[in-house]
């Protein structure tokens, strides 16, 4: 009679408990964690940076080279992992414009209007920004309770002059059909600037025309919105204006190489950037 022997798994290798650098020194897992767990207690990274973007900012704030699916791990372990709300069907196809081919920076600004909750007061308060699509930067903002045509005109106009926008730049501005965009007073400041830019509207209903300004939005709600609460539009004016400091000049883009916008352009001046082509 054969009696069945069942096999037992046995057990992986057991982590080292200690990652070696690319210099050769030994850094023990309890200092990564302590890297991480501080990153995590940053306002930024409260509801944003996964694995990966951690991955990078240790890399290249703390010179400290660790595979992602290790970061993954210890943040497991540790408790401090973001969960992501899975997406509840399929995405659409949809059919899209003709787009322009933007090569260089202040080709193509996109901007529009986002509203801000201010929980305290129990009112909004709105942020008025416009998006380079070739850096991502956020090249201007405003911020107030309310946003009027006049307002726009005031950022836009200082905008340009800090950016020094010339007729050279060939510059695109692009909207949606909103109330402050669609206005007379708007539209003649445009008229006399003519020669320096030219402004279009994208078709009703079709936000995927402005799809740069509409992430840099969601952005700021997902990792910047969402874990705070505003008692008064003084907080609310000041986080604001932290997220467009973290933005430009700390937060990592993968599609510009994981790079801040101001990283990327500093390369970008230097020769250090490959011919990049974006359809928008």
């Amino acid at each position: 009679m054969h009696r069945r022997v069942s096999k037992v798994r046995r057990p992986g290798r057991p982590y080292p408990g200690f990652t070696i650098n690319r210099d050769g020194v030994r850094i023990e897992d309890s200092v990564i964690i302590s890297h991480l767990k501080d990153y995590r207690a940053q306002p930024e990274f409260l509801n944003g940076g996964g694995a990966r973007k951690l991955t990078s900012y240790l890399a290249i704030e703390k010179h400290i080279y660790v595979n992602h699916k290790k970061i993954y791990r210890l943040c497991d372990e540790s408790k401090i992992l973001l969960f992501k709300k899975p997406s509840s069907g399929k995405k659409r196809r949809k059919k899209r414009c003709d787009y322009h081919l933007i090569t260089r920076p202040n080709q193509l600004w996109q901007f529009d209007v986002k509203y801000v909750y201010i929980h305290g007061e129990k009112r909004w308060c709105f942020i008025l920004a416009f998006i380079d699509v070739f850096s991502k930067k956020a090249v201007g903002y405003y911020i107030g309770r309310s946003v009027r045509a006049n307002d726009l005109i005031f950022t836009l106009n200082q905008t340009l002059l800090k950016e020094g926008i010339t007729t050279e730049h060939g510059l695109r501005i692009r909207s949606d059909n909103g109330s402050q965009m669609s206005s007379n007073r708007f539209h003649f400041y445009l008229k006399r600037l003519e020669e320096k830019l030219s402004h279009e509207f994208i078709p009703p209903r079709t936000p995927n025309r402005n799809a740069f300004i509409e992430a840099f939005f969601s952005i700021l709600e997902n990792e910047w919105l969402k874990p705070r609460y505003f008692h008064t539009y003084a907080d609310a004016y000041q986080a604001l204006v932290d997220f467009v400091e973290f933005y430009n000049n700390r937060r990592l883009h993968g599609s510009i190489g994981n790079r801040s916008p101001k990283k990327f352009l500093e390369d970008y001046q230097n020769g250090l950037v490959a011919p990049i082509k974006i359809s928008a």
